[in-house]
């Protein structure tokens, strides 16, 4: 797969930045892939936050700091836009989490497969890659 357009799960971009051994090889390398565009919406870094201001994650970095490494590889930000507000009200309630139910948002009005191991996602159509 080349030249693809790729919107990442928060989980996705934690894994990525913890290098961790839970993100398969394929997807690492789907991700250094330069004719790819990597997008990490808005409201990863925002779930990030709250999850690491709880306690339940540590990124070992500021959230500052790892978006950097993420824009430093090429990730572009995805801001919410209004057409994905929008079609988050189209929404079947599949899944409660926001964040969650915004990425799927994205990724419909956008037209990006998301990329990451939720099953969940599938519940929407989406196309999911993982």
């Amino acid at each position: 797969m080349k030249n693809m357009k790729l919107l990442l799960d928060t989980h996705t971009v934690i894994w990525y930045i913890l290098d961790s051994p839970r993100l398969p090889d394929y997807i690492r390398q789907m991700l250094k892939n330069g004719s790819n565009e990597v997008y990490v919406s808005v409201v990863s870094p925002w779930e990030i936050s709250i999850k690491s201001r709880k306690g339940h994650l540590n990124l070992n970095q500021s959230l500052s700091s790892a978006v950097r490494l993420l824009r430093s590889r090429g990730f572009r930000l995805l801001p919410v836009r209004q057409k994905h507000v929008f079609c988050l009200d189209t929404l079947k309630l599949h899944h409660k989490d926001p964040f969650d139910r915004m990425l799927v948002a994205q990724s419909l009005a956008e037209n990006f497969p998301l990329v990451g191991n939720d099953e969940v996602f599938d519940l929407y159509g989406i196309r999911r890659l993982w």
